[in-house]
């Protein structure tokens, strides 16, 4: 199928310019792999749009407007992909090897710890990346707004506020190492977020019980490491010391570092599979987490930040699931099993006693009694 000439009679482009992506869709790329990627479709929307501006016509396909039809096909393409993708989901054996990875990392201060801070913090909240990540190791990513106002993205430690059991504040400026015995909870703000529920705060009890992954502690872990690399407390706290110069977590180091504890503990795991764990893995698990418990759509939606039910694309058939769904009919099962050991014993029974059993003949078809 090819692109009219504009300068035909035809004066429906647009819809055309749409038909002819829609065909693009769905065929066959350079990998051999069925359907193109929306970059590549959004790269001929361009070479045609191209194509029309020589010759004196608007662009058919405007892809930053989304009532554009063509632009529409694009952006329902790019959806497809990121649900076909479907990021993977943490583990606890994943968990405990990010745990063993920073414990035997030189400093305290490396950024397998703050990852695994991160981590036991993020299978509760589930963060987005940019929350506490950085797209740069060097730089500080901001949200600008229409009015040139900017705001930091990530997590700082004046977003962290440290209440004590009898849910006072703990001043910011005692905190020391030693305050892991006293804070109880810990109120989480952020300034800005995706949804645009800006300033939304939710607050995390202490794991007294699992004192090691508490994500409470984890937090004050994340705000000390921060003041002793000098970080102020009005920017990110996932930083480090790399060779003497502060250093953020990015999300490309993320994924490097969930990648290579998958490959720890699941070495067989294939390149496409190991591909699909990434920084928003933690977001994922935090949401699987929540609906192996249980809990309800309304729970993860609060807990977990969402304004609707697109959290569903994140739910997992995972071994839990599996094992609960399997629970869940075991005294429809064990009615079943009963059942079928009654009529083998019946069977039994009457074969003991010398009964003949006649099964019906299913050649004589349907036999009408007078007396029916």
């Amino acid at each position: 199928m090819g692109i009219p000439d504009p300068c035909g009679p035809d004066p429906g482009y647009v819809q055309i310019a749409a038909m002819y992506l829609k065909h693009l869709q769905f065929g066959v790329n350079y990998t051999n792999k069925d359907g193109l990627r929306a970059a590549t479709l959004s790269g001929y929307a361009t070479a045609i749009g191209i194509l029309f501006i020589l010759r004196g016509f608007n662009p058919p396909v405007v892809t930053s407007d989304l009532n554009n039809e063509g632009a529409c096909i694009i952006s329902n393409c790019k959806k497809e992909e990121d649900i076909a993708i479907q990021r993977l989901p943490l583990n606890n054996k994943i968990f405990a090897e990010l745990q063993r990875s920073a414990e035997n990392s030189k400093s305290p201060d490396s950024e397998k710890h703050i990852l695994f801070d991160v981590t036991c913090m993020g299978r509760i909240i589930g963060p987005r990346v940019s929350e506490y990540a950085q797209t740069s190791p060097t730089k500080i990513d901001y949200h600008v707004y229409p009015s040139g106002k900017t705001v930091i993205k990530a997590f700082t430690a004046n977003d962290f506020v440290f209440l004590d059991k009898s849910g006072h504040i703990i001043d910011s400026k005692s905190l020391t190492d030693a305050s892991k015995n006293v804070v109880a909870k810990v109120k989480c703000t952020w300034r800005i977020q995706k949804n645009r529920r800006n300033g939304q705060a939710i607050t995390l009890s202490a794991d007294v019980e699992h004192p090691k992954i508490c994500p409470v502690r984890a937090a004050l872990r994340l705000v000390l490491r921060a003041r002793r690399c000098g970080q102020p407390d009005d920017c990110p706290v996932a930083c480090y010391k790399l060779r003497g110069k502060l250093t953020y977590l990015t999300g490309k180091r993320i994924a490097a570092l969930f990648r290579e504890a998958v490959k720890k503990e699941f070495p067989n795991t294939p390149k496409d599979e190991l591909a699909r764990y990434s920084a928003h893995s933690l977001r994922v698990w935090a949401c699987v987490l929540l609906d192996e418990a249980g809990m309800t759509p309304e729970f993860i939606m609060s807990r977990l930040r969402w304004m609707g039910n697109s959290f569903r694309m994140y739910l997992r058939d995972t071994g839990l699931i599996q094992d609960k769904h399997r629970d869940i009919l075991r005294a429809a099962s064990q009615e079943i099993i009963d059942l079928i050991n009654a009529n083998t014993m019946a069977h039994q029974i009457l074969e003991d006693t010398g009964v003949t059993i006649v099964e019906p003949d299913e050649e004589m078809g349907d036999y009408i009694d007078d007396m029916d």
